[in-house]
């Protein structure tokens, strides 16, 4: 019987490409707002006064039945650019809209309402002004899962060009008590098996 061609297997990279345009998507988009955010440190100095401070929290059921909670922060303070004095809430530069729980609770702690701060304003426009110049906490995520997508995608491309492991071929494989050893025939051995004198013996004689 004919054995079964196998089929060539011809690997297919789309989930790899599309987690590296993700990751690429991802982190350029992180990159971005850090480098903005960076930018905000060499922006002017001004003193500012925080007229009030509020730390908001989230409540939401996990999937194993506990409550998760999420802290979120709003601020307003005072500060003066050239005589002129602003009212401004900004925390953290191009962070999307989004905050980070963990630093939520910092700010809260260490800009409480009645407290003195610094801040960074624009020059082009003093309205605009920040608490916590340089790169946002969020931003950074956004680098750091930009990352991580692109190693899953360079390791989910190693496995599509591997592949699945080869099958066995049944009808290749020898089963163990079908393999015989090789015997020695002492008839054709004997008959080979020289004299004194150099000449091959005769074979012996199967009559009795």
């Amino acid at each position: 019987m004919a054995r079964k061609l196998k089929q060539r297997y011809v690997p297919d990279y789309r989930l790899a490409w599309l987690l590296g345009v993700l990751g690429t998507a991802v982190f350029a988009l992180g990159a971005w707002a850090a480098t903005k955010g960076w930018q905000t440190r060499q922006w002017p100095r001004a003193e500012a006064e925080i007229i009030d401070a509020s730390l908001a929290r989230n409540e939401r059921k996990a999937k194993d039945g506990t409550l998760e909670h999420r802290y979120s922060f709003a601020v307003n303070y005072r500060y003066a650019v050239d005589g002129q004095t602003f009212i401004g809430h900004g925390t953290e530069p191009y962070d999307l809209g989004m905050q980070n729980s963990a630093g939520a609770r910092t700010m809260s702690e260490d800009y409480p309402g009645g407290a003195k701060g610094e801040v960074r304003d624009r020059p082009e426009d003093p309205a605009e002004a920040y608490l916590m110049p340089g790169p946002s906490s969020f931003s950074l995520i956004l680098l750091g899962l930009g990352g991580i997508f692109w190693l899953v995608a360079l390791l989910a491309r190693r496995m599509i060009r591997l592949g699945p492991g080869e099958d066995e071929d049944p009808e290749s494989k020898l089963e163990p008590s079908s393999v015989r050893s090789p015997t020695l025939d002492l008839t054709i051995a004997s008959y080979y098996e020289k004299s004194d004198n150099g000449t091959p013996s005769r074979p012996p004689s199967s009559r009795s």
